[in-house]
């Protein structure tokens, strides 16, 4: 849920810590991580990948639900809170905390069966790269969710906190995404709509078996 390779100048730094740490408790759970493990579903014996994992809401709730799950964050302060945050889960082996971003993910080729990320794609930097890399460690009949909270929405929440900062973010064009990962090999589509409440940027792939 957050990279340190972004463009973000205020999220890095001693400040972006405390920041987090002020609202640890809509990252810690959230009904947003929650819509996309249901969307993404999860299954006994699968292996899932969370890119941008952040404090790992998304991958507590995929691993409670019989996955073994990888998580990426490229933070080593998320990272520390995702790691002792699995130790408390009756899945904690099933858990793998990594360092790695979208551009770059430490799996192997055609070995994710799910994959996931929640408010991290506009955080990523080399778009072409990043989709290049989710195409690669997909297996055939894997699939993924990508959803993006749309803070530009007036109607969000969070719209006036997040006003002003659109220029430092990356583009998450719904239509643009699934066009690449298309022509990669998936079956993706991308779409605006509301999710837990909120609006949401939502793309959707697989890979055909």
């Amino acid at each position: 849920m957050s990279h340190e390779h972004h463009r973000h100048e205020h999220d890095k730094g001693f400040m972006a810590k405390v920041r987090w740490l002020l609202k640890i408790r809509s990252f810690w759970q959230s009904d947003t991580n929650r819509a996309v493990v249901d969307l993404v579903d999860p299954q006994p014996g699968e292996l899932v990948l969370d890119i941008g994992a952040g404090m790992g809401p998304a991958t507590m709730l995929a691993a409670g639900r019989g996955s073994s799950v990888v998580a990426v964050d490229p933070s080593g302060f998320m990272r520390s809170i995702c790691g002792t945050r699995r130790l408390f889960q009756r899945a904690r082996g099933r858990i793998t905390v990594e360092p790695g971003t979208a551009e770059r993910l430490p799996v192997a080729g055609g070995s994710i069966d799910a994959l996931l990320t929640v408010n991290a794609v506009h955080h990523w930097v080399d778009l072409d790269l990043a989709f290049a890399e989710l195409a690669r460690v997909l297996a055939p009949g894997g699939r993924l969710v990508l959803m993006d909270e749309d803070f530009t929405h007036p109607e969000h929440p969070m719209h006036e906190t997040h006003h002003g900062h659109e220029d430092e973010m990356t583009n998450v064009d719904v239509d643009a995404i699934a066009a690449s990962l298309s022509g990669l090999g998936l079956e993706a589509t991308g779409e605006k709509t509301v999710a837990a409440g909120v609006p949401v940027k939502l793309i959707r792939a697989t890979r055909p078996a």
